[in-house]
């Protein structure tokens, strides 16, 4: 069943489940974070349609969880996480999901296709000012610097995360990471990194293609 609320301008979309059905299913918890990169991702846990999720008027369609897999909004995202801005391209590859994340330092991107399916050899771009120049085909967000990593059999592309991609609350600065999909028309996910100071945590994003 759905239930849809409208507050001050924001629009919630509630899944309501029983508790009981929900551990029923397949034995399913909600993800707990554990030390070095998780051997099964966070958002393989739980299918996104048993999940509440958010939207907002700045960031429509976009469901975002903090560390326990509690829904959020984009508010409480640049409160925690800083200037991290999302530029919505044409819908050739769109950003669906925001979870917090942590304490690994990698950078998770999973790339589906409506279905919730991974999408298996999808090319994955990691900007960072330094990194190798790309070919002009797969540059984007102009940019045209980046790390190119396919998606693997589990629709994931990893990135390591290296000290410039610290965010330092105190000076509203997030490391100047960029992350987009090789297509055109893709949408582009800019400020990510991990916050100075803690165990890590940073946002691990999915991606859907039409």
């Amino acid at each position: 069943m759905r239930i849809k609320v409208r507050s001050a301008g924001r629009v919630v979309l509630i899944m309501v489940a029983m508790t009981g059905l929900l551990v029923s299913i397949a034995g399913l918890a909600l993800p707990q974070s554990v030390s070095g990169s998780p051997s099964v991702p966070a958002g393989d846990l739980i299918p996104r349609a048993w999940i509440p999720f958010v939207t907002v008027p700045e960031v429509p369609d976009l469901a975002i969880y903090d560390m326990s897999g509690t829904p959020r909004d984009w508010d409480w995202l640049v409160s925690v996480f800083g200037p991290v801005t999302l530029d919505r391209g044409t819908g050739a590859a769109k950003v669906v999901e925001l979870r917090e994340a942590g304490p690994y330092v990698t950078l998770l991107v999973r790339v589906e296709n409506i279905n919730g399916d991974p999408i298996v050899g999808q090319e994955v771009v990691f900007y960072w000012p330094d990194a190798p120049t790309l070919p002009a085909e797969k540059q984007a967000c102009g940019l045209d610097r980046g790390l190119i990593v396919p998606t693997k059999e589990t629709g994931y592309a990893e990135f390591g995360m290296g000290p410039g991609s610290m965010y330092y609350p105190d000076r509203n600065e997030a490391g100047p990471h960029v992350v987009w999909i090789v297509r055109e028309g893709t949408d582009c996910l800019y400020g990510l990194g991990w916050i100075a100071g803690t165990d890590h945590y940073h946002l691990d994003s999915v991606w859907v293609l039409p």
